[in-house]
């Protein structure tokens, strides 16, 4: 990773990703142990001894998703949202943002209206509203101002405009 691969993450996120970097840990150990025994039961040949070869898989993927991670976590940067005061004269990370999502491909769109929180890198859930900042909606408008509509953006197989209405101080 270079240093143009800087992730802004909130608390939370950080939290989780450490989270989730010891639990792939606890994997890789765990998969290195069963890999271990296979081979000492049976050999180290594909033909010979199969859950030999399934866990040396196992165990590589898991190295690179091990290394992957600690690398995210090295290049993550802290970002600070007060829920009392957002991002208001454009949308940034912390911005709780009101949108209107106009799908091009319908004659008679008359919209999607949403409300969305920015938050940091891949911390979206969309079930309470919080999309990350690296998220494709949320990069069509990031530096958008309350009346400004984004570029074209295509999700799925439909091409969107999307309305920025209205940028809140708090929730």
């Amino acid at each position: 990773m270079t240093q143009s691969n800087t992730v802004y993450m909130t608390d939370t996120g950080f939290d989780n990703l450490k989270a989730l970097l010891a639990r792939k840990k606890q994997e890789y150990a765990d998969v290195r142990d069963h890999r271990q025994v296979a081979f000492e039961l049976s050999g180290d040949g594909w033909h010979d001894n199969p859950e030999f070869n399934r866990q040396q898989q196992l165990e590589a993927n898991l190295n690179h998703t091990v290394k992957a991670l600690t690398e995210r976590l090295q290049f993550a940067r802290p970002v600070r949202i007060d829920p009392n005061k957002r991002p208001t004269t454009h949308v940034a990370i912390g911005s709780l943002v009101d949108i209107i999502r106009w799908n091009l491909n319908l004659a008679d769109d008359d919209g999607i209206r949403e409300t969305w929180e920015i938050v940091g890198f891949d911390e979206t859930d969309i079930e309470i509203g919080k999309i990350g900042y690296n998220a494709p909606l949320a990069k069509a408008i990031i530096g958008l101002q309350a009346g400004d509509i984004s570029d074209e953006l295509i999700l799925g197989n439909q091409t969107w405009e999307i309305e920025v209405v209205a940028l809140h101080a708090h929730t």
